[in-house]
């Protein structure tokens, strides 16, 4: 008798795109194929395929009701309780007032990746963006909005390009809409340096597998597109208890170390890549190990 290979559904908004890659899991589906599991990607909107378990993969700052009622069909799903990955809800830099610090702080969104993505999910099922999806000008259309999206004042932004992120001297220069925007938050600027430059590091896991590296660049605002170095220290005990806290599975921490201190930057369920896959080759590798072993401790 055959043996059924195990199956993964990977759930996604409909708006995300997962096909088109972009993303760590576009570069490690095909390595589980190969390791034996069938792989099929299902949004919101699709017909349901049963599986025998889930990754709850939306690239959403607060999972929608639809992907939730999606997540509930399956018998297993790995990142089901990740839910919600709003700043406020982990971050020990934030600021209510600018009498609260004196020093460098920085302007952010509450949403993930600067809001950008409900910032497109919005435009995409708007009508205008329903025919740009329809007729292949969606980009035209996102990009268009974009550019009035950055003209809102301070009080109404809804986005923030990431390579825009407001560093102030001191809490009195940012602008006094900012602190009444519900979106946006103020955070003491912690960066880890070394001599000129700044650092970044990255965690990123599946199950029990695991990467650390960092970023540096000498842009205040580190982007993984900087120097990258892998880390041989280990991750700290405060990262793991948070993503114990949040109920990760898989994801990426981004974190500095300041003065002894361990900062958490942002937290993520669903890792981009780059467009040259060699990068994240020998990441691919590990973290795909990291399934097999997390299905059989769940099925």
């Amino acid at each position: 008798m055959t043996r059924k290979r195990p199956s993964l559904a990977i759930l996604t908004d409909s708006t995300d795109d997962v096909r088109r890659g972009g993303y760590l899991i576009h570069l490690m589906i095909p390595r589980w194929e190969a390791m034996g599991f069938e792989v099929v990607v299902v949004t919101d909107k699709d017909k349901f395929v049963p599986a025998d378990a889930a990754l709850l993969h939306v690239d959403l700052t607060v999972i929608p009701d639809s992907c939730r009622r999606l997540a509930e069909r399956y018998p297993v799903v790995l990142n089901g309780g990740v839910l919600d990955i709003r700043k406020r809800r982990f971050s020990r830099l934030l600021l209510d007032r600018p009498e609260s610090w004196e020093g460098r702080v920085i302007v952010k969104t509450d949403w993930n990746y600067g809001g950008w993505r409900e910032f497109r999910k919005r435009v995409l099922e708007s009508p205008i963006g329903r025919l740009g999806r329809r007729w292949g000008t969606e980009e035209s259309v996102l990009n268009k909005f974009g550019w009035l999206e950055q003209r809102r004042p301070w009080r109404w932004k809804r986005m923030l390009l990431t390579d825009s992120y407001l560093v102030c001297a001191e809490p009195g220069l940012v602008p006094r809409g900012v602190w009444r925007n519900p979106n946006l938050i103020v955070e003491r600027f912690a960066a880890e340096r070394e001599g000129d430059e700044y650092c970044c590091r990255h965690w990123l896991f599946f199950g029990d597998q695991e990467v650390n590296r960092r970023s540096i660049s000498p842009q205040a605002v580190v982007k993984v597109s900087g120097r990258l170095e892998w880390l041989s220290d280990p991750v700290p005990d405060e990262l793991r208890k948070v993503r114990a806290q949040l109920g990760f599975d898989y994801g990426k921490f981004d974190y500095g170390i300041v003065d002894g201190e361990v900062i958490l930057y942002d937290v993520n369920r669903t890792p981009g890549s780059s467009s040259d896959p060699s990068r994240h080759a020998e990441t691919v590798e590990l973290l795909c190990q990291g399934l097999r072993a997390t299905l059989e401790r769940n099925l």
